[in-house]
């Protein structure tokens, strides 16, 4: 019998380990959004001993008064907060492709009294309904690895942050999309942006990176 329920605690466990693997395997051959399906685990308590939305967020340098942009916003799990930092003369443009979670974003602030201080775009990254030069901060958590052409979206993040903005990715292991530290730092680099500072652990970390100067024309 002990022999019995070791090998069925096995099973299960290689089962498991092999699910995770063909997972993850899937996001990073072909990239893509999480599916709003699955929408329970942006909020789960597990998720927010480690997933602070003020304590991830402190790490960033809110000001009152800055426009910050929220990609990959989900279901708003971290606009909230943001829309607190920013203040009543700040604001927080919250962008999401899966229009359901949109939804619940929007749900969510208007129940926080905070949805005036949020504009909120069913976008995705490529193409941001936002002017040149308009953001001091984009934040993307848990978004940037599920983002199938990096490069595209951080040229677009590029374009609508202000000179002297700055960029926060911020990624955490549970992520079935995760990539390490220095995929991520090689992803901005590659991308003209020079990341500044990296905080936290492999499990779970933020890397802020500020765009590089555009290179000065030469003229005859």
């Amino acid at each position: 019998m002990i022999d019995f329920l070791k090998n069925t605690v096995a099973l299960g466990s290689g089962l498991a380990l092999g699910s995770q693997v063909g997972l993850r395997l899937g996001f990073h051959l072909q990239p893509h959004p999480m599916p709003h399906q699955m929408a329970a685990t942006l909020d789960h308590p597990w998720r927010m001993k480690y997933r602070n939305p003020g304590a991830t967020l402190g790490l960033f340098g809110i000001l009152a008064g800055m426009h910050v942009l929220d990609l990959g916003c989900g279901t708003g799990t971290f606009t909230v907060e943001m829309a607190r930092m920013v203040g009543s003369e700040g604001m927080v443009h919250a962008v999401e492709i899966q229009r359901p979670l949109l939804e619940r974003a929007q749900h969510r602030l208007t129940q926080a009294g905070l949805a005036e201080r949020v504009r909120f775009h069913h976008s995705g990254a490529y193409r941001l309904p936002l002017p040149d030069a308009s953001i001091d901060l984009a934040v993307l958590i848990a978004t940037l690895p599920q983002i199938p052409d990096k490069a595209r979206a951080l040229a677009e993040l590029r374009r609508v942050l202000k000179p002297g903005g700055r960029l926060a990715v911020s990624e955490e292991l549970p992520d079935p999309a995760y990539v390490p530290p220095p995929v991520t730092r090689r992803w901005l680099q590659d991308a003209g942006f020079h990341p500044a500072g990296q905080s936290g652990t492999w499990f779970c970390y933020s890397v802020v990176a500020f765009p590089e100067p555009a290179p000065l024309e030469r003229t005859e």
